[in-house]
């Protein structure tokens, strides 16, 4: 009986051991795994690190690139904008990294290619897994193999968004011909080249300061053509606010060619929408912040926010914006001012005290009657019924007889620092003026007058469409 109970307590302790030996064993391999997962983990956020680079030239790209970077707030970006001013470098969001090139004043600011480079290279040699994503003008192709394949990119590892320059994106497409030889395939030509220029990048990557002989424009637009090819890459996606209009009257092949490019339609005024109160009020002082360059008045952010609030919002008549040109005095103005006046001021028909004519319209009065209903507001006849402001081209500012004109007029004058698009997506106001990249960032039944014919390809197209059904052409 003994021997019988030494025997089950011999097994209970056997078994003890092995329960005790299983459960070390299971811990052990459980901390193993968590640790093996943190590792993992580790590599793969190392791999999934991604630089955002914004490199642009023009207004709207530039204004893409911003509102982009504020929602996505990748804390590995870096931007590089032409035109100074456009945005406000001073008063960026932290997370965004400048080059010493960028302007803080409103001269433009100069492109250092190599500079950029040297960044790329720097940032490989650090974290050989990193991941980049270029967003740049569609016009500045060349930005691909110049900055990221000489230093080290593999492009077909990278992610590019072309981002549309505006007009010159519609235009552009629609020059492009087949000429007498009907079988020319434009996309066949562009892949031979683009990727021999690839390679020839690549071939010379131990050369820090690589550059063709052929890539001297300072611009970078010499592969300008070649965007709607570039964008049939997997890794690439074209961002077009209005690709309806990429039309080609020249070429067939091309037309047939849209619909191999990864175009993405983009609505700047959706994206601005879309951010949250937060970023939206930090992207609010980024683009309007530039209105404090130059100014008596102004002096904080918040002073220049209130600024347009107080124009532009809430005002018991419409607001107009007219858009300047390069044109920057009376004389080259006054004419179409004038006639933008007259077209807002209510006015007694010629020979007829019961007919007031405004905007072009006729409506009936009693004879002697002081004021017009129109759309259910009473206007008062002989005075503008709207609030003018001008708002000019970023590079001309008014001369000193173009802004008295302006204020024996009444016609208050923007910030002429300021995009004019975001003032589209931030204000209910009506728009006018000389044809310009601005007008395709409108809504249909925004725009009510031009400074003559529009002649650009877009802006055809989108009259011809029936967008600016409405609109009234002035003449000089």
């Amino acid at each position: 009986m003994k021997d019988k109970i030494k025997l089950m307590f011999s097994s209970i302790v056997a078994l003890s051991v092995m329960v005790i030996t299983l459960l070390v064993s299971t811990i052990v391999l459980a901390v193993s795994n968590k640790s093996l997962r943190d590792s993992q983990s580790d590599m793969a956020d190392a791999q999934a690190e991604v630089y955002d680079f914004y490199l642009t030239l023009g207004t709207m790209p530039t204004l893409y690139a911003t509102i982009n970077a504020y929602n996505n707030k990748n804390p590995n970006t870096y931007m590089w904008f032409s035109r100074g001013n456009t945005i406000s470098k001073e008063y960026s969001a932290d997370f965004i990294h400048y080059f010493s090139t960028q302007s803080n004043t409103n001269a433009e600011s100069g492109f250092d290619f190599f500079e950029i480079r040297e960044k790329v290279r720097e940032i490989i040699q650090k974290n050989p897994a990193a991941k980049f994503h270029l967003y740049c003008d569609d016009l500045r192709v060349r930005f691909i193999p110049d900055i990221f394949v000489a230093a080290g990119v593999e492009f077909e590892a990278m992610e590019v968004t072309l981002l549309s320059d505006g007009t010159g994106t519609y235009s552009m497409f629609g020059e492009i011909g087949e000429g007498d030889n009907q079988n020319y395939d434009e996309f066949a030509s562009q892949k031979f080249e683009f990727e021999a220029i690839l390679k020839d990048y690549k071939d010379h990557r131990s050369n820090k300061t690589y550059r063709p002989s052929r890539f001297t424009d300072k611009t970078a637009s010499e592969l300008c053509r070649y965007a709607f090819f570039v964008s049939t890459y997997s890794n690439v996606n074209y961002w077009v606010q209005s690709p309806d209009y990429l039309v080609n009257n020249n070429s067939e092949s091309m037309n047939d060619s849209r619909y191999k490019m990864n175009i993405v339609r983009k609505d700047p005024k959706a994206m601005y929408n879309s951010l949250n109160a937060q970023t939206k009020s930090e992207y609010q002082k980024v683009v309007l912040a530039n209105a404090l360059v130059g100014s008596d008045t102004l002096h904080t952010l918040e002073d220049a926010a209130n600024y347009f609030n107080s124009q532009l919002s809430n005002r018991d008549k419409e607001v107009v914006l007219i858009l300047g040109t390069n044109r920057d005095t009376k004389a080259q103005n006054e004419s179409y001012i004038n006639q933008t006046i007259a077209f807002y001021t209510p006015t007694l028909k010629v020979g007829d005290n019961t007919k007031v004519v405004y905007k072009g319209k006729e409506y009936g009065i009693s004879a002697g009657a002081t004021e017009v209903v129109v759309d259910g507001k009473n206007l008062t006849i002989g005075e503008c019924a709207v609030y003018l402001f001008f708002k000019g081209h970023p590079g001309y500012p008014a001369k000193p007889d173009l802004v008295k004109y302006f204020e024996d007029n009444n016609i208050v004058m923007l910030p002429h620092r300021t995009p004019v698009e975001v003032l589209f997506w931030m204000y209910d106001v009506k728009v006018g003026g000389y044809q310009s990249t601005s007008f395709i960032s409108t809504e249909k039944g925004q725009t009510e007058f031009f400074y003559g014919e529009p002649t650009t390809e877009a802006l055809v197209l989108m009259k011809d469409s029936g967008f600016f059904d409405g609109t009234v052409i002035f003449s000089e």
